[in-house]
């Protein structure tokens, strides 16, 4: 069987090898007869000839693989000649292999072009596809490029050619100035435009210096438990179902809108999230919660995917070109959307028929509604319940690491945010109209004495038996501030040391060592002390500190 079978091969070799030196012989103008001594320069010329006729390499690699045969098999002669130049092919098939490989990829991403569309947007669409921009990216910024178009009136490539950076700087500062556009629109305008002129006519805009539009500090929209209890119970169906992922699992809307049923495991009880903001991927804990709603999905996606099997309608869109390398996956079940739409629907790329997922605008328009009936003024989104998730889980004592990788934040400094939301709930500042209301207000006063107060103006004289302390002295935990009776001073005066007191000793001589006042000080007090207002007393007393020298300090100090 194997003698059999090696010469039914000599045979196919031996057949192609005279066909391919009967077109050797035609090119050169030989008689074609068997004993012509072709070269390996004969060789290279006629695979040359080839290459110029659009031959592939795997082909020229076939004729001069039968060129050898023809010599080994025919003439019986040496092929040490030829083996160089079938190895030098063997490296351009494989080149090209790769090549062509890479060219269907870039044409199963490129996909299908509106050619009624200006030829800068055909090529700027080819430049996002190629780049691994999504579609709502493609979209945005399609919409600000057509903007810029509008207003400079440029219609085509060529137009372009008298356009730079300081025709995008006044564009921009007319969407900040005259548009009065929020700052993230301004910025998606710059980056669009950025990306137009780097990937489309490879130039640099230099430096942008237009006026920005004014960014304030954001502070997130959080609901407390009590909130989410509410509006959750004003849901049903599957936008309960999302608003429990959104709020349990911390995602954004995007990426339960985009959950396959391959995602959910439910034995592990975890969550895959795919192609998330940035192009990355992650984990999330599935709450028991929805371990049953979530079953209950999928065995309903299952009766509808059987009926588009019978149909003849099972697609879904695959990304990374899998639908290329895996024909049958997107007929598959598990590649399906758990929230699959109800009607089947065009892909924008390749215009093929398939069943995507819900639209991103019919949930938010059902918690619209459910937020009006739960009687919350607060402004709700569906990326409110993933600030709550965070906040929430931050106030339970979860540790802010594993925070930012549930919620696939790329930089801690982004999650930081919630700690800031934490912070603000947690500073209780009594407003001065509740301690009016309350009467609080009168703890806090300080003793009202003298006219201040409507009574009877007592002077510094009429108090000379009190020992009065500082109310202010308990709160701030500072020395108490006393007032002692008045003595006379003796003749002799201070006694003073040579020695430095500790600085305990002082501090506590100084809050107890009486205050002693000059004679002619002490009796014109006693004379203002019942014809003058105390604050006219106050000024006067500041009058005379300058004329008394240590006992200006002993005042001061007491």
């Amino acid at each position: 069987m194997a003698v059999f079978e090696r010469s039914c091969r000599e045979e196919r070799e031996l057949k192609w090898a005279k066909i391919w030196f009967s077109h050797l012989a035609s090119f050169h103008r030989q008689s074609g007869q068997g004993d012509w001594q072709f070269t390996v320069d004969d060789v290279i010329a006629f695979s040359r000839a080839k290459l110029r006729s659009g031959a592939p390499a795997w082909k020229r690699l076939m004729m001069v693989r039968g060129l050898m045969d023809y010599r080994r098999l025919v003439q019986k002669r040496p092929l040490d000649d030829l083996i160089p130049v079938r190895e030098k092919l063997q490296e351009v098939v494989v080149t090209e292999r790769v090549s062509e490989e890479d060219a269907e990829d870039i044409e199963e991403v490129v996909s299908k072009i509106n050619s009624r569309e200006p030829d800068v947007i055909q090529q700027y669409r080819r430049a996002l596809r190629r780049d691994g921009k999504k579609y709502a990216t493609e979209r945005a910024y399609v919409g600000k490029v057509k903007a810029f178009m509008s207003e400079r009136a440029l219609k085509c490539l060529a137009d372009f050619d008298c356009i730079g950076g300081a025709d995008v700087e006044a564009h921009l500062t007319d969407l900040a100035v005259d548009g009065n556009v929020a700052p993230s629109t301004q910025n998606q305008a710059f980056h669009a435009l950025l990306f137009l002129f780097q990937h489309v006519f490879k130039r640099d805009i230099g430096r942008i210096q237009a006026i920005r539009a004014s960014k304030g500090k954001q502070i997130p929209t959080v609901l407390s438990y009590e909130e989410v209890e509410k509006v959750l119970g004003k849901m049903q169906g599957v936008s309960l179902v999302i608003a429990k992922l959104l709020y349990g699992c911390g995602m954004r809307i995007s990426e339960a809108l985009a959950l396959r049923v391959k995602d959910i495991d439910f034995e592990n009880s975890l969550i895959e999230i795919h192609q998330s903001k940035g192009n990355k991927s992650r984990l999330v804990p599935l709450p028991d919660e929805l371990i049953e709603p979530l079953r209950r999905m999928v065995r309903s996606r299952h009766v509808l995917h059987q009926q588009d099997l019978e149909d003849g309608v099972a697609s879904v869109w695959l990304p990374f070109a899998l639908a290329r390398k895996y024909p049958s996956a997107a007929r598959e079940f598990r590649w399906q959307f758990v929230f699959a739409s109800a009607r089947l629907s065009r892909d924008p790329h390749s215009f093929a028929m398939h069943r995507h997922h819900l639209h991103r605008d019919t949930f938010p328009s059902h918690l619209r509604r459910a937020v009006e009936r739960s009687g919350i003024s607060k402004h709700i989104s569906s990326h409110t319940f993933r600030h709550s998730f965070a906040t929430h889980l931050l106030r339970a004592g979860t540790d802010i690491r594993t925070i930012q990788e549930l919620l696939g934040h790329s930089d801690v400094k982004t999650t930081m945010i919630y700690t800031h939301v934490i912070n603000r709930e947690d500073i209780r500042v009594v407003s001065p109209l509740d301690r009016l209301a309350k009467g609080s207000h009168r703890e806090s006063a300080l003793p009202s004495t003298g006219s201040d107060a409507g009574e009877p103006s007592v002077g510094l004289a009429g108090r000379q038996g009190q020992k009065v302390t500082s109310y202010c002295s308990k709160p701030i935990a500072c020395r108490r501030l006393r007032v002692h009776p008045i003595e006379e001073r003796s003749q002799s005066g201070p006694v003073r040391s040579n020695t430095s007191p500790d600085p305990a000793t002082r501090v506590k001589a100084r809050t107890t060592t009486p205050t002693v006042l000059p004679d002619a000080l002490r009796r014109s007090i006693t004379q203002r002390s019942s014809c003058e207002s105390r604050s006219a007393r106050r000024g006067w007393l500041r009058s005379w500190l300058p004329s008394f020298g240590r006992s200006a300090t002993n005042l001061r100090s007491g």
